[in-house]
Formats: structure tokens, sequence, C-alpha cells
């Protein structure tokens, strides 16, 4: 009797497990019905409470909606690499950045630019191109005259003084004269006579001379 009880019981618990399986199965929806099945877990993103393992599921429904212009979409990795992080920087006014002073272009690092004496120079600049020119130090010990530029044209050498304004970071070349242009840098100097006739005298000849600085 004992063991006919036993059999009885186990088989009404089987129905039992198994009727309430059934009931649950049919309230719950089914996934391929679904318009809004979620592509990383593959169940509806509406069944999130039968179905938490997923972590995008919601993401994925706004997503994933078919009412979405295809311009509007995005997919999720877009979203985080779109999201700010605590290393992004704006900069909100060109005040806020830092910006470094360049330093004025100094000659001496010109390739016109030689450490020679006069002799040297003319030696250099001999049986070159008519305008030909290069820069050297003045070598005396002179408040206003810095440099000499020598040049070189239809066999007559030409040295003329580059010149420092008294109290002021302008420069002249060659002798005082009224009206006389002024440059910033001896480098505007040179720049602007390779465009531009300079008069150029010794003591046989005057000529006007177009630059041509010295390259190697």
């Amino acid at each position: 009797m004992c063991w006919c009880l036993r059999v009885y019981w186990t088989v009404l618990y089987n129905l039992f497990i198994r009727f309430f399986n059934d009931i649950g199965d049919t309230l719950a929806p089914n996934s391929n019905d679904c318009h809004n099945s979620c592509c990383c877990c593959k169940h509806c993103c509406y069944c999130h409470s039968f179905h938490k393992s997923c972590c995008v599921c919601h993401k994925h429904d706004r997503i994933s909606d078919p009412s979405i212009n295809s311009d509007e979409r995005r997919t999720v990795s877009d979203i985080h690499l779109n999201m700010p992080t605590e290393h992004d920087y704006v900069i909100v006014d060109e005040i806020d950045a830092n910006y470094l002073q360049v330093e004025k272009r100094k000659i001496e690092t010109e390739l016109y630019y030689r450490t020679v004496d006069r002799a040297i120079a003319e030696d250099i600049l001999t049986d070159r191109e008519d305008g030909t020119c290069l820069v050297r130090p003045y070598k005396e010990a002179d408040v206003t005259i810095k440099y000499i530029v020598s040049i070189y044209c239809r066999q007559e050498f030409y040295h003329l003084y580059i010149r420092q304004i008294c109290g002021k970071d302008l420069y002249a070349i060659g002798q005082p004269k009224p009206n006389e242009r002024l440059f910033t840098t001896p480098n505007e100097i040179i720049d602007f006579y390779k465009h531009h006739h300079l008069l150029c005298t010794n003591k046989k000849t005057t000529m006007s001379v177009i630059l041509k600085p010295l390259i190697v």
C-alpha cells in the first residue's frame, strides 16, 4: 500500500510541474512573433523580465525601432564611443590656449651668413652671378653697425652696413639718409632687396642691384 501511494504521489507531482510550465509558456510573449527581437540575446526586448542576462536589450530597443529614420540610428558601440569621459578637454575660447611666442628669425642661421672678413668674402663672391651677396659680422665694437652685406656685380664689390637704429628695434642698410626705409630684422632687408633694386656705391661706381643671397 505504501509503495502505491509513493508512485501515485510522484506521478501527481510531475503532472503539476508540467501544467505550470505550460501556463508560463502560454503567457510569455513569443520572441519569434516580436518585432523588437534583440540582436544580442535573440529574445524580445519587452521580455526583459524573462531575460535579465542581456545588458543592452533596453538600449537596442530604441536603436532597432523601425519607425526611426536610418540616419538617426546608431549602434550601441557608437553610443559608448561618443559618451564624454573625464579625460576629454575642450578649448572654449582662444584665450584658454597657451601659445608659444615665436622667436624672430636670426640672420646668423641663414645660409648666406658667413663669419669671414672682407678679403675672404670677396674671394667667395668672385665670378659669381651679378647681385650675389653674403652677410658677415661687423667685427669692430659699434653701437649701431651690426653686420655688413658684401655684394658682387659686374666685377665690382660693394660692402654696405646694416645699422641698428639707436634705441629702437629697427634696422636700415647703407649710410644714414633722410626718410630711409626701416626694417624690423636684418633678414627683412635681404628679403626685400631680392625683389627691389638696391642702390650700391663704392669708390669707383654706383649701381642698382637685385640681391641674390649666397646659397653654397
